[in-house]
């Protein structure tokens, strides 16, 4: 009896070791580890001392920098690390290439080096300062790797991301690079989000050839060239919620885009330049097109669409496009504008004129955007303007369409209000509601001004929604219905368009065909037309769900382990009674 015990015991244990050794290797493969170590990195080790902890390390340890302050580092990332600081630490970028570096045939200087082996890894939390260096980050075809909460100040180029998909940068604060402050080439299916990016020498944000990025909610002023400047093959990527301002264009579009959506973002207050590389005239503009801008002809769903976006307050032009090329068709923006003939819309332009109405909301003072179909608009630009009411100044901030002053108002009682637009003050009649709090009723509104009564009535809306992969224009880009209130309405069919936007409208692209990439230029050097050698355009491959299924058999092997365990027992239980 005790001998069967102990056998049944062993055959219990071996295949509990069997499930535990299965579970190691689910969790490897779905990129998560059974055990990681740490490792402190202080700062007496030098150079080569932390690189050989590097080297030495695991896939999935964490290497902690604990100490304040780093010199001459220039460390390579060949194994997913997650590279981390709780102390705010500082690293100084080498003006040296490493032994290191030089044995991977590395000719760059730099903070950290991200390889293709260093894939998925982590650096977040570290102040890097590359005063010294050409960049404070290089990710080199280093997939799904995360930059994230980190300073990186200085450098010819903040962070260079290039040949690597699925890479998030959000959370940086990245500044004072001579050139760039995040420079992509051949990148596919990556976030840059909720980063700062100011004072560098050219862009904040320069492209060539990315493809369904989503590029979001980024803050990009004060830097010398543009704020976001795309070149090249652009594909698929949602550009939405940005606020551009202080640079000398907000964005600068010279890319052949294909599906792209530049939707819901703030560009305003951007600066002549009278030393701009393009000529003094080419600045001033919220958005600039260049001359090798292509995109399909006008009704084909790849054609690029600027939509929604706060147009207004530049020196220059709203938006301007380049005379070499033909009259485009914008979608509807706000230029800061009630006047079609004051959008300070370039000729060459066509562009939607959006509206400013009404909606009554108990104690104060609500407004709502509205399209060029009388349509709410959910998803819009953010920008604040100055209300007057009984001599009282309030500021308005818009956040997706609306505005919500709480003014201590009566209920259910009509007021002479003021918005300033275009810096000139509009008069609105405007109607309190009754009932609850910020509840949103027909406001029965009349804009002075343009002497119009609004009609309510409800009007669908057409929203996007930033999700990560793979629609068919932009990265997540949907259409959904929505029942509003509308309280200014124009005519459907009248194409309300500034006349100052004259010219007749030609397709923008080349013979009417789909954009392609012209080649690999250097998104640094593209105003010069100078050729890189480095990374080529590739065709980005969507994973394989048949790949997905055949590789990830887990659930059957431990299936198999307990039936086998089971066959043992039974065996072992018919053996006994046999014997």
């Amino acid at each position: 009896m005790e001998k069967k015990f102990f056998n049944i015991l062993f055959i219990c244990l071996f295949g509990l070791f069997l499930l535990s050794a299965v579970s190691a290797a689910d969790e490897d493969h779905s990129g998560n580890t059974l055990k990681s170590d740490s490792h402190q990195i202080t700062s007496n080790l030098s150079n080569d001392d932390i690189q050989s902890i590097f080297d030495g390390a695991n896939d999935g340890d964490t290497l902690e920098f604990t100490d304040s302050s780093y010199k001459n580092i220039s460390l390579v990332v060949d194994k997913k690390l997650n590279i981390i600081s709780k102390a705010d630490s500082k690293v100084y970028a080498s003006n040296q290439i490493s032994s290191k570096a030089k044995g991977l045939g590395i000719t760059d200087t730099f903070g950290f080096y991200f390889t293709s082996n260093g894939a998925c890894s982590v650096l977040s939390g570290i102040t890097i300062i590359a005063s010294n260096s050409d960049y404070g980050v290089i990710v080199d075809s280093s997939d799904g790797t995360a930059i994230k909460n980190n300073v990186i100040i200085a450098g010819q180029n903040g962070v260079l991301v290039k040949n690597a998909e699925d890479v998030i940068l959000t959370n940086n604060n990245i500044s004072n690079a001579k050139s760039n402050g995040i420079q992509l080439k051949n990148v596919a299916n990556s976030v840059i989000s909720k980063n700062e990016l100011s004072y560098n020498g050219r862009s904040g944000l320069e492209t060539s050839n990315i493809y369904y990025c989503n590029i979001t909610n980024n803050t990009v002023h004060h830097n010398s060239f543009n704020g976001i400047s795309l070149y090249n093959a652009s594909v698929g990527n949602l550009i939405k919620h940005n606020d551009a301002y202080e640079n000398p264009n907000g964005i600068y579009i010279d890319s052949q885009s294909s599906y792209d959506v530049i939707n819901a973002n703030s560009f305003t207050y951007n600066r002549k330049d009278t030393d701009y590389e393009l000529g003094a005239f080419e600045s001033g503009n919220g958005l600039l097109f260049g001359a090798d801008f292509r995109t399909s002809k006008e009704g084909n769903p790849s054609r690029l669409e600027v939509r929604y976006n706060v147009l207004a307050h530049n020196e220059g032009y709203q938006a301007k496009n380049n005379p070499d090329l033909p009259t485009f068709k914008l979608g509807d923006n706000w230029f800061d504008s009630t006047d079609d003939a004051n959008t300070f819309v370039c000729p060459m332009l066509l562009a939607g004129i959006m509206k400013m109405g009404t909606i009554s909301v108990k104690n104060g003072i609500g407004l709502q955007m509205y399209d060029t179909d009388g349509e709410a608009v959910k998803e819009f630009g953010t920008f604040d303007t100055k209300v007057n009411i009984d001599g009282n100044q309030y500021t308005a901030r818009f956040v997706n369409g609306k505005a919500t002053i709480d003014a201590n108002l009566d209920d259910d009682k009509e007021y002479d209000i003021e918005v300033m637009i275009g810096g000139q003050p509009v008069k609105y009649k405007y109607h309190t509601a009754s009932g609850e709090k910020n509840s949103n009723k027909d406001s029965k509104t009349t804009d002075v001004t343009e002497g119009k009564r609004g009609s309510s009535g409800t009007s669908s809306s057409i929203s996007t929604d930033s999700a990560n992969g793979g629609a068919a224009k932009g990265s997540g880009y949907t259409k959904n219905a929505n029942s509003t209130s509308a309280h200014y309405s124009t005519n459907r069919n009248s194409g309300v368009y500034g006349t100052n936007a004259s010219g007749e409208l030609r397709d923008s692209s080349e013979n009417g065909q789909d954009v392609r990439t012209n080649g690999d230029v250097s998104a640094g050097d593209a105003s010069e037309g100078e050729v890189s050698e480095e990374g080529k355009t590739y065709e980005v491959v969507p994973s394989s769900k048949i790949s997905k299924e055949v590789t990830d058999t887990s659930g059957l092997v431990v299936l198999s382990i307990v039936s086998l365990l089971g066959c043992l027992v039974y065996g072992y239980r018919d053996k006994r009674e046999f014997d």
